[in-house]
Order: structure tokens, then sequence, then C-alpha cells
């Protein structure tokens, strides 16, 4: 948090370059200009994500490669078909087509560390499937039968029946006061709910740190706190380069 912190409060990029060079991403990153700074970041992600890849056997290096390396290409995949009559359909093919993918590719994995990664993928599809009920029902209103037709068909705490009674929620602070069991707090904006969002989600990536031997699903924790960091980083970069106050940057962060 504080590192986060202090590289928001730059004033510059050349600012924001120094404050990274004490960091492990510094190697990565070459020119001292926004596209610099990214194009370090995804480096720095793949050359990570490659080194821990490399180390694990066959069947667990499907699920990361599934997880970490065809996520991305979704979004090629989708610009493809952007123009297409009905893209919100072909779209939701692609991500069902994705998850069917990852649950088949995951129960070939010893039931122990299944069940740890069930909990975080799961968690993450908790986290997409929240953000979408929030923005096709509360903020575009639309009905409860269409924004149900965004919802993917995983989740580790929310199943599509729980997301069904959730579309009941008029306003963001209903729909807290539904999920605040589940996430362990309460928000009353939409920059506080990622927040709280992204805060459950990483508790359940650190759930597996404690109270087992070494399992796979350390690595992949590892790796997805990394990319979330990396996210921080890049809306860092971004708020810097329009000149955004330390404050209004933090605003775009997850992790601070």
């Amino acid at each position: 948090h504080e590192t986060l912190r202090e590289l928001a409060a730059s004033r510059t990029i050349g600012e924001l370059y120094s404050g990274l060079s004490s960091t492990p991403y510094a190697p990565f990153i070459t020119a001292v200009t926004p596209e610099g700074i990214h194009r370090g970041l995804s480096e720095a992600f793949a050359h990570q994500r490659d080194k821990l890849i490399r180390g694990v056997d066959k069947p667990y290096k499907a699920v990361f490669n599934l997880f970490f390396v065809a996520k991305y290409a979704l979004v090629d995949e989708k610009t493809l078909q952007m123009h297409c009559p009905d893209p919100q359909e072909i779209f939701r093919q692609i991500d069902m087509d994705h998850i069917g993918l990852l649950k088949k590719s995951l129960l070939t994995l010893p039931v122990t560390e299944q069940r740890q990664l069930k909990k975080m993928v799961g968690s993450y599809f908790d986290l997409l499937n929240l953000y979408n009920l929030v923005k096709f029902r509360l903020l575009y209103r639309q009905s409860v039968e269409e924004t149900l037709l965004y919802m993917l068909p995983y989740g580790e705490r929310f199943k599509l029946e729980e997301l069904a009674l959730l579309c009941d929620a008029g306003t963001i602070e209903q729909l807290s006061r539904s999920v605040e069991p589940v996430l362990g707090e309460g928000f009353d904006d939409y920059e506080t709910f990622r927040k709280v969002l992204y805060r459950y989600h990483r508790q359940q990536l650190l759930s597996v740190w404690s109270g087992y031997p070494f399992s796979i699903a350390l690595p992949f924790s590892l790796l997805r706190l990394i990319e979330i960091e990396i996210m921080d980083l890049r809306a860092i970069t971004e708020g810097v380069a329009f000149g955004f106050t330390g404050s209004e940057i933090m605003a775009m962060t997850v992790g601070g």
C-alpha cells in the first residue's frame, strides 16, 4: 500500500520511473514514457509467468495457461467480433468455452489442489459477475433477465441462483447489505465496491498460503497477486500521465 501511495504521488513520468527503479520491475522498464512503463510491466509479468509455468508438471500447465495466457487472447478474439450483428452473444459464447476448458483442466488435478485452485479461480469469477451485475443492473438499468445473460457460470461464493436474487437490489447500498456477510465489509459507492471486491479476492488468494504443505496453489496465487499489482501500476502510470492528483490516482487502484 505504502509503495503504491508513494508512486501515485509522482508528479511526472520521470519521477514515477525513478520510483519504480527500486522495484523488481525496473530491469524490464527501459524507456521513460508511459508506453515504455506499460511495455516493461507486460514483459516483467511474461517473464515471471513463463518462469513459474516452466517449473510445473503438464496437467498444471494447462490451468496456468488458460488462466494467465488464454485469458488475454480472449480480448483479441472479442475485438475481432465487435462488428458482428450480435457481438454480446458471441462474447458470451467465447467466455463459456473458456470456462468450460478451465473447469475441465481443474478436474484432472488432485482433489486438495483442485479445491484450492477452485477457491481462487471461483473468487475471480465472483468478482467479474458482481462487476457485471452492478454495471448492467444498477448503472444501465437492464432487466433481471438481460443482466443474467452476462453472468458467467462459475463462482466460489456467488452461484447463479444467488446472483439472480441479488438483481433485486435497486441501489448499490441495498446490494452492499446483501453481500456484506460474504465479502466481510460494505460499500456505498462504485470506487469502494471495487476495492472491497478485490480485498475479498485477495483473501481467497492468501488463504492457500497457510495450513498446507507446498502446493501448486502457491505459485498460482503468487502470479495472480503480481497480476493485480501490475494492474495497479498501470492505473498509476495512466493517472500520472494525465496529471491527476495522488488521491485521484489511488482511487483508480484496487490495492490502495
